[in-house]
């Protein structure tokens, strides 16, 4: 098996640092060897200490790997100090292995990862060995000592980079602004831009997830351009995969993939529950003619298939509700495509209801400071208007995702609330609210 080796520090909160670079390693089936630079103490929102090692102890872990284990790839992550970054390169140099340069000076949530002298020796001892350097633009900016405002001072810099002495430069543009994401790759005089559409968030171990990535694909033998277009295709993936451990900044997810089947019996069974639950206490006064529709996405959805919703809608019998039946992937398409809409604006509202509207409940909705919003009153009177047109054209009207989007109805269409929640469980308290 290929075995890719990582310099870097350890993330307690496993989004970044070695953690993020041993699941991305895995994600492209490489075994992933670890030399530890420093421990952190952090969470989603804060870096609260940092305790770096000795360098003689980083080289100790590289000494005792490298002569046990073939490295067909390595990469450096945090390095935390000069000193370390000296003691690495000298260990490194003459080692005939591909090297990725990551030079972290910042987490993701914002706090410094490196001692003040730290950008002198990446300059000087790191960068040369570097099969490939990939700083974000604060971190090349840091490294050059001048500030790089548009594209036509991203490429010079990064030939300043490569007069560094490494071998390649791939310029991450991902704190630029704008609609997409622009990487700059220079390699052997020539340019690549390669453009993504941009993810609407911060996700914590982006920058050590792409490297890693690329280290992998490096390992595996391929050319340097490939294997950043690899990378990068495979990051954009785990960006929108994202998922949350906390309050702060989501986790990018370079395993989605593996994650997605145990999430996939995760949301049904959580959607089961929330269905049996809603039939236990919802008045047939809210149940729409055409019945309940009740849906619960994974992470990063993209499709009608990547929503779970119910086999046979949620229906009035007596003064009360009954589900007839279960839940499965791909079963409603109205909730699935109503979902979808509000996660194409905010990736966390992955699940959503529908219920009969009326006047009186729409009071109801306004009275427990439930946000509220319905189409453009021209869009609302089209003749051909469906759940998704109605929560997109809300919320471009409102610019956000509110709890409530309500449909007066029309010609063939039955009025109706669609309830919105971060999952089914937040949807049936804010339907509690109203009901009860």
């Amino acid at each position: 098996m290929l075995v890719a080796l990582t310099i870097a520090g350890s993330d307690s909160v496993g989004g970044a640092g070695i953690q993020a670079d041993i699941k991305s390693f895995a994600s492209q089936g490489i075994h992933g060897a670890v030399a530890i630079t420093a421990v952190t103490a952090q969470n989603t929102r804060k870096v609260a200490d940092i305790f770096p090692l000795r360098p003689q102890e980083v080289v100790s872990q590289i000494d005792t790997i490298l002569e046990d284990v073939h490295i067909s790839g390595a990469k450096t992550g945090m390095l935390y100090s000069a000193q370390i970054a000296r003691a690495v390169a000298q260990r490194l140099e003459g080692e005939n292995i591909p090297l990725v340069v990551d030079p972290v000076m910042v987490a993701g949530v914002g706090d410094a990862l490196s001692g003040d002298d730290l950008i002198d020796a990446i300059c000087s001892h790191m960068a040369p060995l570097a099969t490939i350097l990939t700083p974000n633009i604060p971190e090349a900016e840091a490294l050059l000592g001048h500030t790089i405002s548009n594209e036509v001072e991203a490429r010079d810099a990064c030939r300043e980079l490569v007069d560094l002495g490494c071998q390649a430069v791939l310029l991450k543009g991902g704190h630029a602004e704008g609609p997409t994401c622009r990487d700059i790759l220079f390699h052997r005089n020539r340019y690549l831009t390669l453009e993504y559409p941009r993810v609407p968030i911060r996700g914590h171990g982006g920058g050590c997830v792409l490297a890693a990535l690329l280290t992998a694909n490096l390992a595996k033998g391929s050319g340097l351009e490939g294997a950043v277009i690899r990378a990068k295709a495979s990051l954009h993936q785990a960006i929108i995969d994202n998922y949350s451990i906390g309050g702060g900044i989501p986790m990018v997810a370079p395993l989605s993939h593996i994650y997605q089947g145990a999430l996939g019996n995760e949301v049904s069974s959580r959607l089961l529950r929330s269905a049996q639950e809603l039939a236990s206490f919802l008045p047939r006064a809210w149940v729409p003619e055409v019945g309940c529709d009740l849906a619960f996405a994974l992470p990063g959805a993209i499709s009608v298939e990547d929503v779970c919703g119910l086999e046979g809608r949620i229906i009035g019998i007596g003064d009360g509700a009954l589900l007839p039946a279960g839940v499965a992937f791909g079963a409603s398409h109205y909730a699935s495509t109503i979902i979808l809409a509000a996660m194409a604006r905010d990736n966390s509202m992955r699940s959503a209801i529908t219920l009969r509207f009326s006047e009186e409940h729409l009071a109801r909705a306004i009275e427990a400071k439930l946000t509220t919003g319905s189409p453009d009153g021209k869009e609302a009177e089209a003749s051909v208007f469906h759940g998704k047109r109605c929560i997109d054209s809300t919320i471009k009207s409102m610019g956000l995702v509110p709890d409530v989007v309500f449909d007066r109805g029309g010609m063939g269409r039955e009025p109706m609330i669609h309830l919105l929640g971060r999952s089914p469980e937040e949807v049936m308290k804010k339907v509690r609210k109203l009901v009860e």
